[in-house]
């Protein structure tokens, strides 16, 4: 066993350290631990890399998620593990020949048409520093409980202490808000910008999730989630509460051990509105199907792909999520609304020049159909995302990345606006 989780730990800083598929803003030394209730007993250096190993093997891999804490606190017995970990950014960014009016690239927010009021700008951003708490607790045949809390400064005005994830995790079972289960982590390379492509489906939920994995290959999970129905209400119709979860599911198939995967995945929802004529509760059946996966080729590159299409689906979609997209009105029944259909796609790369050096490029796109009977000439139809990213490892704990984006947003009137964007970032993990 002693030497199980030593190659365990030597694996653990391969991937980190510079395989193709290194999580890049994320801290690479490795952890200091402190053991307390020891006795005054001096332990070896097994002890410390037997704890690093058990904390590394509960990280998940993939979009903003936290590697190993620079600060580990374990036991002797090494039965209850903390860590406490975070990191300080800093992203410096420069808008021109149009600007997407927010601190992230988000191509929704592009003023359509451009105009001059509205066509450079900068920004400085500190908000997405942040700190995560993770507790192990070893618990017999049911394996470890993990507890896992992270927070940034993306709260009110961008300096409020804001909650991403709560959960606990416990014999394939994981209970609390985290990414939703429809999102693939490690589908989409890391970018400057922390919004990420906007295609993508970077939505957090309160969940309760069952993960089961067969083997070295095959992968499967089911979900309810918190349930948010994002209407266009008409004169007669309006909002009410949600009477069922979201249900996702997925299937995933991983070969190259583990460092290459295909997923399929599905989201069903029943959507609940308001009828004001009749004085009733309506709802609208939606749904979601994506396919994702990565692919390492060889050791310095990774492909990354993703396709989404669905009906009342736009709330998994980040570009549009929260836009009124799920639910819209059916012209001439004004007591009506009827389910969106959108989709989007996401294409990446990521190429691993050595320890110190990264590159990341993607193209994301979302398209939103014209709905049957609804016209509004400034309602969003499609919109494009290209981001070009390079990053550098100043230390193992400190990077620094530099972007160009591209975006552009259509009405369904067909105007179109667009909007280029420089960014820099500086940022110290610990």
């Amino acid at each position: 066993m002693k030497y199980f989780r030593l190659l365990s730990l030597a694996a653990c800083f391969a991937l980190l350290g510079g395989a193709a598929h290194a999580q890049i803003l994320q801290n690479h030394a490795k952890s200091h631990v402190i053991f307390v209730n020891t006795g005054g007993e001096k332990l070896d250096s097994a002890a410390t890399e037997q704890v690093i190993a058990a904390y590394y093997n509960t990280i998940e891999r993939g979009f903003q998620q936290s590697g190993l804490p620079r600060f580990i606190i374990s036991g002797k017995d090494q039965k209850m593990i903390l860590g406490i970990g975070g990191s300080v950014s800093l992203r410096a960014s420069y808008d021109f020949g149009g600007i997407a009016d927010n601190l992230d690239f988000i191509t929704a927010d592009i003023p359509v048409p451009n105009t001059e009021r509205y066509n450079q700008q900068f920004q400085l951003d500190p908000s997405t520093s942040g700190l995560f708490f993770k507790a192990i607790a070893h618990a017999g045949k049911l394996g470890p409980i993990v507890g896992y809390i992270s927070a940034n400064f993306r709260g009110y005005q961008t300096t409020g202490f804001s909650l991403r994830d709560a959960y606990i995790t416990v014999a394939g079972f994981t209970v609390g808000r985290r990414f939703t289960t429809f999102c693939d982590l490690t589908a989409v390379p890391t970018t400057v910008d922390f919004e990420g492509p906007n295609g993508y489906t970077t939505l957090f939920n309160t969940m309760i999730r069952y993960t089961h994995t067969f083997n070295a290959h095959w992968q499967i999970a089911v979900a309810a989630e918190m349930p948010d129905a994002s209407i266009t209400p008409s004169a007669a119709t309006g909002t009410t509460t949600q009477r069922m979860p979201d249900f996702p599911v997925y299937a995933q198939y991983s070969w190259n051990k583990g460092m290459s995967h295909v997923r399929a995945s599905a989201v069903f929802r029943d959507l609940d509105y308001y009828n004001e004529r009749l004085d009733s509760r309506e709802s609208q059946f939606g749904y979601g199907v994506q396919v994702s996966g990565e692919w390492q080729l060889g050791r310095k590159w990774t492909a990354y792909w993703q396709g989404i299409y669905g009906k009342g689906v736009a709330g998994y979609i980040q570009d549009i999520a929260g836009t009124g997209l799920d639910l819209v009105p059916v012209t001439g029944d004004p007591g009506k609304l009827q389910a969106v259909e959108a989709g989007s796609w996401i294409g990446g790369l990521q190429y691993v020049f050595n320890k110190k050096w990264t590159a990341t490029a993607a193209y994301s796109g979302v398209k939103v159909a014209a709905p049957k009977d609804y016209y509004q000439a400034d309602l969003y139809n499609l919109a494009h995302y290209v981001s070009t990213n390079v990053f550098y490892n100043i230390t193992d704990s400190f990077q620094a990345g530099l972007s160009y984006m591209y975006g552009s947003r259509k009405n369904l009137d067909g105007q179109l606006g667009h909007a280029n964007r420089i960014q820099a970032l500086v940022q110290y993990n610990f």
